[in-house]
């Protein structure tokens, strides 16, 4: 799964997550815990590199590839400098937490709320 998606889909669920990954360089083992709109990163030297190729197509196959955690920063540019391809930025840990909120956090309030208020698919609504 995307690091971005990872740190967003909690928030669009309204949840706690614990989130595990591995480094691709080092394969240490990365732990973010998410409970009350809160991060505990292990390790706390961990970041996200945030990248996609330049052409147009699906997520998956654009920038899902590049979206990874890293337990430090040179590993993180170590996987740019290999991955000429993917243009992108090391995000610490508050920016890549806010980017995954803004991102998906919107996501399922909105149609919630379209349901809510009629405005939502036909046949669909209180």
């Amino acid at each position: 799964m995307c690091a971005i998606d990872a740190l967003g889909i909690p928030a669009m669920l309204g949840s706690d997550a614990t989130i595990s990954s591995t480094d691709p360089i080092t394969g240490k083992v990365i732990h973010i815990r998410l409970a009350g709109g809160r991060a505990e990163w292990e390790p706390a030297s961990a970041v996200v590199f945030y990248g996609a190729r330049p052409e147009k197509g699906p997520s998956a196959s654009v920038c899902c590839g590049y979206l990874r955690f890293f337990a430090t920063s040179a590993g993180a540019r170590e996987f740019a400098e290999a991955h000429p391809e993917a243009e992108g930025e090391i995000l610490d840990q508050d920016a890549a937490q806010r980017l995954g909120e803004e991102i998906f956090g919107p996501l399922l309030a909105e149609s919630a709320a379209s349901v809510a208020d009629g405005s939502g698919p036909a046949g669909v609504g209180p």
